[in-house]
């Protein structure tokens, strides 16, 4: 019988707060968008427009919040298996640890080609296995899943409570609860194995947890020509286009 869920362990560690330092500071971002605002409005890649048909029209900087989870989980199992073992034609008993066992001949069709005759005998048992996953999940602030690796790395500020609370509303607001990430992770690689009959250890655990607000700038373009407006966000700490 499978034990209850009430035996399996959770460790989660304790929510961190990080606020990224602002690598590019906004001269530097607007020369970045100059120089490559005509790429921004590309026809196939190639058409570019004049530089004078596009005006930044505004550079503005932002703080934009996402949660990240490292998790494991761990589960030591015993499944059930039934082993087939070949005994003799002539066999009609098979005693195992006290056990009497009575050979049967295969099911028709079973027989191996250019076999001599044999009967088999049926061992049920159970196997310990240890069963191990993990997932590093990263989600925006409105709960969508994004590629971790997309987050940069960069140095943090200290006395993160008190940065966040000064930069008043260019710190963007999360619209789900950072425990979201841990129920994804939680569901994500804290299954039982299916095949679970008995459980002698079972552990979820959160390794990092953390709420990380990284500086971005907006730029707002339009192509004085077409009328065309375009949002283009760059990373306050890579300087690299984010996306379109």
């Amino acid at each position: 019988m499978v034990v209850s869920e009430s035996a399996k362990e959770e460790r989660i560690a304790e929510r961190k707060l990080i606020v990224h330092k602002t690598v590019i500071d906004l001269p530097t971002a607007k020369d970045m968008v100059n120089k490559e605002k005509t790429g921004f409005f590309a026809k196939l890649g190639f058409l570019k427009p004049k530089p004078e048909e596009i005006d930044c029209e505004a550079v503005s900087l932002y703080y934009e919040p996402y949660i990240v989870v490292n998790s494991k989980y761990s589960i030591d199992y015993y499944k059930k298996n039934t082993y087939s073992i070949e005994v003799d034609e002539k066999v009609n008993e098979v005693i195992i640890f006290g056990q009497s066992l009575k050979p049967e001949a295969p099911k028709k069709g079973v027989r191996r080609l250019l076999r001599r005759p044999y009967k088999e005998i049926k061992l049920d048992a159970q196997e310990r296995v240890i069963h191990e996953a993990a997932a590093y999940i990263a989600l925006d602030r409105t709960g969508r899943e994004i590629d971790f690796v997309k987050l940069p790395s960069a140095p943090a500020e200290a006395g993160p409570e008190k940065v966040l609370k000064e930069l008043g509303d260019i710190a963007r607001k999360l619209k789900v609860s950072p425990d979201n990430a841990i129920s994804i992770a939680r569901e994500r690689v804290g299954r039982r194995p299916p095949d679970t009959e008995r459980v002698a250890k079972e552990i979820f655990e959160v390794t990092e947890h953390a709420v990380i607000y990284t500086p971005i700038y907006e730029a707002r373009c339009r192509n004085l020509k077409t009328g065309e407006i375009k949002i283009i966000p760059i990373s306050g700490v890579t300087g690299k286009t984010l996306s379109l």
